[in-house]
């Protein structure tokens, strides 16, 4: 156990137990708190260890049918379940007596400070590891309702007649004016679980840094980028996508398009308990403090194709 003590100063005079020696205590890191995930994430409370959602389709199509014929009874099509399990996760310091007693620039309440921070930004990284693996199926979140991982070549619906309800929301291009052209199309022609026309408008272009340039000037050009053609740049434009640069994604070539303005956008964040900070004396004869802090949260997806990965 790291614990917190006057040796930790090492400088020759042991400035922080001492007035007057130091201008001031540097720490970039007690900074504003930045987290990120709910600009992709529905943010959601909730009182339950478990959340459940299931996966339902309504009817088909109707056929026709000749005079007399019966009618075709038809029921909705049943999936499966995607559990969203309360985790819980936590950290905390301890600080001997004689520091927090001697030392002369309240160590004590800034990494109780530092300790709010770190638990807020601790759940917007672990958050993002499904964004940042998009193509993997083993993360600790689980997978989606068919079982595939957020960026696949082949989701499936509910269909059971054909495939037309299978899908692709991942293109693996770099971003480009062709790759939003192959976006637009791909959301302009969406299909819901039964393989009928359910259509979508994205709203969001999510990027890495790295690609900031690139995306502004996609977006924001009269005429069309990189091109000597003069060709207008109106189609790109006209689609109205807020860029949204998220540092947290890890990829140098990550991007995505999302509609994360629609009702059946499926990514998620449950949130049980926010950050909860508990002080005590040890528990033995040093009177030492100890700080912890404890959260609970899940998250994950159910149905991923209102998010179109176009690179990661």
């Amino acid at each position: 156990m790291a614990i917190i003590r006057t040796s930790f100063d090492t400088t020759t005079n042991s400035d922080l137990l001492k007035v007057g020696t130091l201008r001031k205590l540097f720490d970039n890191t007690a900074r504003k708190t930045q987290t990120f995930y709910a600009g992709m994430c529905n943010d959601l409370k909730t009182d339950l260890e478990e959340e459940k959602d299931l996966r339902m389709a309504g009817l088909d199509t109707a056929s026709e049918i000749a005079e007399g014929q019966n009618i075709p009874i038809r029921g909705p099509a049943l999936d499966t379940t995607k559990s969203y399990n309360q985790r819980q996760f936590g950290t905390g310091f301890r600080m001997t007596h004689k520091m927090d007693k001697f030392n002369k620039y309240k160590l004590y309440d800034k990494q109780a400070k530092s300790l709010g921070k770190v638990m807020k930004e601790s759940k917007d990284i672990e958050i993002h590891t499904m964004f940042n693996s998009p193509t993997s199926a083993s993360l600790d979140c689980g997978t989606g309702f068919d079982g595939f991982a957020i960026a696949y070549a082949t989701h499936t619906g509910l269909n059971p007649n054909n495939t037309d309800d299978n899908y692709s929301n991942y293109l693996n291009a770099a971003l480009s004016h062709s790759a939003l052209e192959s976006g637009r199309y791909y959301f302009a022609t969406l299909k819901d679980d039964m393989g009928l026309f359910m259509g979508g408008s994205a709203n969001k272009l999510i990027y890495t840094p790295y690609l900031h340039f690139t995306a502004v000037e996609l977006t924001g050009s009269e005429k069309r980028p990189y091109d000597a053609t003069n060709t207008t740049n109106k189609p790109v434009t006209s689609m109205g996508l807020t860029l949204f640069e998220n540092p947290r994604l890890t990829g140098t070539t990550a991007w995505s398009l999302a509609d994360t303005t629609n009702d059946d956008y499926d990514y998620n964040v449950f949130t049980a308990m926010e950050p909860k900070m508990f002080s005590k004396d040890a528990p033995d004869n040093t009177q030492d403090k100890i700080v912890t802090s404890l959260q609970y949260f899940t998250y994950g997806w159910g149905d991923p194709r209102l998010l179109y990965v176009g690179h990661t």
